[in-house]
């Protein structure tokens, strides 16, 4: 006897553990929320279609492929990019005889309570892969992935001339840098060629200390030397009319390879980058799929198995991060890596 029978793992329950899961997520909107929103279509083909243009984490496998399996112990990672996302945790014969042959019903209680959070675990683990990749399609301008037989690399098409490279004396990190300078500039040529202001202005802490730091800063703030404190800078920045600044304080998103066991580090933002970015550059389309009975969404499902005997957990979408305004983004590498 499997897991099936049990009503906490039939359809209604697992539909509003779904459900659940997502109005958590819309109290807490992530930053890849706000630019690139999740949409739901109804297309069987806008993934691929997009890529012919070019915790645990879930992976991106083929239609009709077979997904990852879940880590025993821990959350199980991986990131990829195509249009299936999925991931699925086995409860074994072992675990299912615990269940089944539970000494009280607070045993037994026990055992569904851990297998309910392994479900919740594979909806982490499926947002975290989408939250990347939001991530990386706005802070790097790309989407790429070489795993597992899926290789793919979508180039999202920034303006070239919304790329800028400071390198020798121009650079943040020297003496002679100039970045109030700099930012004005860019802002002014972001603010003519899309005729609306930058929301906000990414930079990462490696960035901050440079700002906090540079003569130029410093003499604005009327700091003779030292560091300026980070709201100085603010206030500094914001002086020129400048949108605020907002700090990527993680540029790395570590995981679990779940095809290696490896840990791995996911960037999300190079080191030395400043983005300037605005609501409405595309959404995170999310189609239809076979599990979710032909709807796009997220699935989660439970099966169960004869040979071998098994119990199977199962989270699922199809989805890809599409930006449809790329104009909207500027980025400027202000320093050699």
């Amino acid at each position: 006897m499997g897991i099936t029978h049990l009503k906490e793992f039939q359809k209604p329950a697992l539909l509003g553990l779904v459900k659940a899961h997502e109005e958590e997520l819309f109290t807490a909107p992530k930053l890849g929320d706000r630019f690139l929103p999740d949409k739901q279509i109804f297309s069987n083909n806008f993934a691929y279609d997009v890529i012919k243009k070019s915790n645990h984490i879930a992976a991106y496998i083929g239609f009709g492929a077979e997904p990852p399996v879940m880590d025993r112990d821990a959350v199980a990672t991986r990131h990829g990019e195509l249009a299936k996302v999925a991931l699925k945790y086995i409860a074994t014969e072992e675990e299912l005889l615990a269940l089944n042959q539970a000494r009280s019903t607070g045993e037994k209680n026990a055992m569904i309570e851990q297998l309910t959070t392994k479900a919740v675990d594979l909806l982490d683990a499926l947002r975290l892969a989408i939250d990347t990749s939001k991530l990386q399609a706005v802070l790097k301008g790309e989407f790429s992935y070489n795993k597992n037989g899926v290789k793919i690399r979508v180039d999202y098409g920034v303006p070239d001339e919304q790329k800028h490279v400071l390198t020798g004396d121009q650079a943040w990190n020297t003496p002679t840098g100039l970045p109030i300078t700099n930012l004005i500039e860019w802002n002014d040529q972001y603010v003519e060629a899309n005729k609306t202001s930058p929301d906000v202005i990414f930079i990462t802490r490696e960035i901050l200390r440079m700002l906090q730091t540079n003569p130029e800063v410093l003499a604005e703030a009327g700091v003779e030397t030292g560091r300026a404190p980070v709201d100085t800078v603010r206030d500094v920045l914001s002086g020129y009319g400048l949108p605020s600044f907002e700090l990527m304080d993680r540029r790395y998103v570590s995981v679990k390879d779940v095809y290696t066991g490896e840990e791995q580090m996911i960037e999300i933002m190079p080191k030395h980058r400043v983005v300037f970015a605005k609501e409405g550059l595309g959404n995170y389309l999310m189609g239809p799929t076979a599990e979710n009975n032909y709807q796009p969404g997220i699935d989660l499902s439970a099966y169960d198995k004869f040979e071998p005997i098994q119990s199977i957990i199962r989270v699922a979408t199809a989805g890809f991060p599409v930006v449809e305004n790329p104009h909207l983004l500027l980025y400027a590498d202000v320093a050699p890596e």
